[in-house]
């Protein structure tokens, strides 16, 4: 039997599209459009993200977040080319929501002509909501400070996820600083929130309170706590000390041929320092001041030195280093002389040599000279 080409040709064609039919789905055998969030249960707070499948491709959809019939959020997106919801499709839960079960329906909105599909639901899904139970928590490294350290802010019980927050510090009702900070994913206060006390802080008790920066609850108190600042003239001593040692730290690290003769300086310096917290503690105010004032007045002749060894011993940017630090040290002491003066407290009958403008060390010492204060006195350094 003869069989024409053709007739052979026209079979293939007819098995091939009977192949393809079976191969090919139709619309019936699409997926579903699909809702799915992230996970099952979350913290007020927390951000819900939300994904999916089976959308028309380009088609605009919205989602409506609702519990036990009130309406939370909307949330808008278009599918993309493939009918999947895109990234970014999510919702920051507040910090103040109820808990519950909340339920997530998308709707169809891509054309507001076709009333048959127009706002059908196409796709859900539910997820349960835990409200923050945790009362916030405020807490310092320590309670009691001196001048010039630092406070190092810490608390637990905060809205998780980057929720804005400010800390405000009080003294006698004046805010003297406010910090921010976003609390991190598990309701904690993030690392580096923190103060450094400045030198002419006041002595007394200082409140810090967190506030709520998010609106709607911006501006409500959270979480107090206290601590102390001792602005003695002792710890103020202790601060000048701790900045004379940077000095010296300086001069020993960038300074070569004549660091010796600078660090001579710096021990002297040292030496009136405290012999003047020695007389502090001996309630000798005046004599006290004398001392502090002499190491101002060697302080300045530091200053000068390095000055005139500028670009020669001492490179240019060393030496405008050390002069920037001295100075901001001398404007320290001398704000400690006149709070001395303003205080008032010494008996004025001490040891009255005055070596505010010498610039050789005197013989005065609070330990010698008949029996007064010998033995006594904080030794804040033993040795630069």
């Amino acid at each position: 039997m003869i069989v024409r080409k053709s007739t052979v040709s026209l079979i293939l064609i007819a098995t091939t599209l009977l192949v393809l039919i079976r191969v090919v789905p139709t619309d019936g055998d699409a997926l579903p459009p699909a809702l799915y969030t992230d996970k099952d249960i979350y913290t007020a707070g927390e951000i819900v993200v939300f994904s999916g499948e089976g959308y028309l491709p380009g088609g605009t959809f919205s989602i409506s977040i609702t519990q036990d019939s009130t309406l939370y959020a909307t949330i808008d997106f278009t599918s993309t080319q493939e009918g999947l919801i895109p990234s970014g499709v999510e919702w920051s839960t507040p910090g103040d929501l109820p808990s519950g079960l909340y339920e997530a329906k998308v709707y169809n909105t891509t054309d507001p002509e076709n009333t048959d599909t127009y706002m059908q639901e196409v796709a859900s899904a539910s997820f349960t909501v835990n409200a923050t139970t945790l009362k916030p928590v405020l807490q310092t490294d320590k309670q009691v400070y001196i001048v010039e350290e630092t406070v190092v802010f810490s608390g637990t019980g905060y809205v998780p996820g980057e929720t804005s927050y400010v800390i405000e510090i009080e003294f006698e009702g004046e805010i003297l600083a406010t910090l921010s900070f976003l609390s991190q994913s598990d309701g904690t206060i993030p690392p580096r929130v923190e103060w450094a006390i400045p030198f002419d802080a006041p002595n007394g008790t200082y409140v810090a309170n967190a506030y709520n920066d998010t609106e709607p609850n911006k501006g409500v108190l959270l979480a107090s706590t206290t601590f102390q600042v001792n602005a003695s003239a002792s710890a103020k001593t202790e601060a000048i000390l701790k900045e004379l040692e940077a000095l010296k730290s300086l001069i020993n690290a960038d300074v070569i041929g004549i660091n010796t003769s600078l660090i001579q300086r710096i021990f002297s310096i040292n030496k009136k320092i405290n012999q003047f917290a020695n007389w502090v503690e001996e309630e000798k105010n005046k004599t006290a001041t004398n001392m502090l004032n002499a190491a101002i007045n060697k302080l300045r002749a530091l200053i000068r030195h390095v000055e005139a060894q500028k670009g020669k011993h001492i490179d240019e940017e060393t030496a405008d280093q050390l002069i920037q630090q001295a100075q901001a040290l001398v404007e320290k002491m001398e704000g400690t002389v006149s709070s001395m003066k303003n205080n008032g407290k010494g008996k004025g009958k001490g040891n009255s040599t005055s070596e505010g403008s010498s610039e050789q060390d005197s013989k005065t010492n609070p330990g010698q000279g008949k029996g007064k204060g010998k033995g006594k006195g904080k030794q804040i350094i033993e040795s630069m």
